[in-house]
């Protein structure tokens, strides 16, 4: 019999990468509807300029460092429409071309490209971003206002209501706002019902695991009901904490990625509900509203620690299911 090593990619998934990249640019673009209804067309040019430039350093890259180009790897197309629905509609641009050079050139290009990368470079391209502009990466406007292209003095700037919530206040949202993304937020990361829709959607194509988003879900859920401000109910407490900002959106599309999870189901549960621990334990004290990004990064370090953990565990799991059944 013939045995082969198989080395990197190291993507986990039966499906190609293109398939599964290209269900995520489809559970993607309904969002940016709902982004040009609100804020107008600014939000597109936004979208499609960090899109394309993540395209375009992806591919720079590969021709620098003599890798073939692929121009059906969509994974960089990805990444540029996430940093772009995790950014305030009156982002400056400049503050857009930082996250995605930094998300291709220092996240994914070197450590060998598509399938190689340690970090989500989304999440690292927001992080960078967040770290260097704090003050414009939190920047709102209320929803239902046509954006000028270049925004100015006239356009009135607003706190979201992860603001609040920080703080201890109470946003007092209706569920109606929460589903729709009604409030001042983030160009694509606040809409709750086309989220969960295309959560669906990705869970049927098998582009996303609903364990792992549950169990991210489940610790932020008992920790806002066990913290929630004095005179809320803990429901009202769970869904703000949830839906208010861009915890949802992370759940879906920054969690399930194939490259920087667990292969292990066990280990993606357990990765799963320790990054939302780490959420919440960066919301309640880190000082940035978009803190569930740095809680990836840090889960996706310790990713081949829970694959480790596992590969121990099930051993001695099937040693004593082995046992138990001898005893019987």
């Amino acid at each position: 019999m013939n045995s082969l090593r198989h080395h990197a990619p190291y993507i986990r998934h039966p499906e190609s990468s293109r398939t599964v990249m290209s269900d995520a640019v489809i559970a993607l673009v309904p969002l940016y509807f709902m982004s040009y209804f609100y804020y107008g067309s600014r939000v597109l040019f936004v979208g499609a300029f960090s899109a394309l430039l993540c395209l375009a350093c992806d591919w720079a890259c590969n021709y620098l460092l003599y890798r073939r180009i692929n121009f059906r790897d969509l994974s960089s197309l990805v990444t540029g429409i996430i940093i772009s629905m995790l950014m305030p509609p009156t982002i400056d641009f400049y503050v857009v071309a930082a996250a995605c050079l930094f998300a291709i050139l220092v996240t994914k290009a070197p450590f060998g490209g598509t399938g190689h990368n340690v970090f989500n470079p989304a999440a690292a391209g927001l992080a960078f971003a967040t770290l260097c502009w704090s003050s414009k990466m939190f920047q709102y406007v209320q929803p239902l206002q046509k954006l000028p292209f270049t925004i100015d003095e006239s356009v009135s700037i607003l706190q979201g209501p992860t603001a609040t919530l920080k703080l201890g206040g109470i946003p007092r949202l209706g569920l109606t706002e929460l589903l729709l993304g009604n409030f001042p937020g983030t160009i694509g990361s606040t809409y709750t019902l086309i989220i969960f829709a295309c959560l669906i959607y990705l869970i049927a194509r098998n582009a996303a695991k609903w364990y792992l988003t549950l169990s991210y879900l489940i610790p932020v859920a008992l920790l806002s009901a066990v913290n929630h401000p004095y005179g809320v109910d803990p429901l009202e407490s769970i869904a703000n904490e949830m839906f208010a900002g861009s915890l949802f959106f992370v759940s879906v599309y920054l969690l399930n990625d194939p490259v920087t999870t667990p292969k292990y189901r066990i280990a993606r549960i357990l990765y799963g509900f320790s990054a939302g621990l780490m959420t919440m334990f960066f919301r309640y004290n880190s000082p940035f509203e978009l803190s569930a990004v740095f809680a990836i990064l840090l889960m996706n370090a310790l990713s081949p620690a829970f694959d480790c953990f596992c590969e121990w565990l099930m051993p001695k799991l099937q040693t004593a299911t082995e046992k138990g059944g001898t005893n019987e």
